[in-house]
This record gives C-alpha cells, sequence and structure tokens, in this order.
C-alpha cells in the first residue's frame, strides 16, 4: 500500500496532542502501554507500544526512556504506520517521519 502523503520529519507541539488514540494495558510477556489510532500527519492507521516500568538495566545508572513519567502528561512518538511515503530515506522501514505527542485519556491510564 503506498500514500501520496510525502515522508516529512516535522515534530508537532505537546499543545496539539492528537486524542484519537485507544490505550489498553497489555501483557505479552511483560507488561506494555500499547495505543492505536490514526497518525495526524498521514491519517493511516498506527500501532505503538511503551513499557509499563522502567527497564531495568544491568551495569551502569539508568538510561533516558523516550517518554517521562506517568503523570507528566501526554507521551511523544513517531508515526510507525506501514504504509509507504513518497520520498522516505532508505533505510526508515516505517511511518510518514511526523512527530506527535499523544494525550492520556480523560480518565487516566488504564491500570
Amino acid at each position: 500500500m503506498s500514500s501520496p502523503v510525502p515522508y516529512s520529519a516535522v515534530n508537532k507541539s505537546p499543545a496539539e496532542a492528537s486524542t484519537r488514540f485507544l490505550w489498553e494495558l497489555r501483557r505479552q510477556g511483560d507488561w506494555s502501554y500499547e495505543v492505536t489510532g490514526e497518525c495526524p500527519g498521514c491519517r493511516c492507521p498506527m500501532t505503538k507500544s511503551w513499557p509499563y516500568g522502567q527497564p531495568v538495566t544491568t551495569k551502569g545508572p539508568f538510561r533516558r526512556r523516550e517518554r517521562p513519567d506517568d503523570d507528566d502528561g501526554p507521551w511523544f512518538t513517531k508515526c510507525t504506520c506501514s504504509t509507504w511515503h513518497v520520498n522516505r530515506p532508505d533505510g526508515v522501514e516505517e511511518g510518514c517521519g511526523v512527530g506527535f505527542y499523544i494525550a492520556f485519556p480523560p480518565q487516566g491510564l488504564p491500570r
């Protein structure tokens, strides 16, 4: 499947956080948050997962996470759709390049 929407590495601000995602707490081995919805950049369906807690490291300090703590507001992601977009750079296997924030559900994160 291909899209006429060209690849574009644009980042949206937290004020533009998308509210069109379904949040689920899933367990497939380890617990994770999984969101499904429509990318606000290309309007293609996508899914994104985040680990439920801080990943354990075997040595050294905690690594920086892609997302802030649970109470800090929307989480950042890049588009992960499987649609092929015009002018997507070599080596980039998914998405339209748009980075955006996903707002928490009004009732809070699933527990």
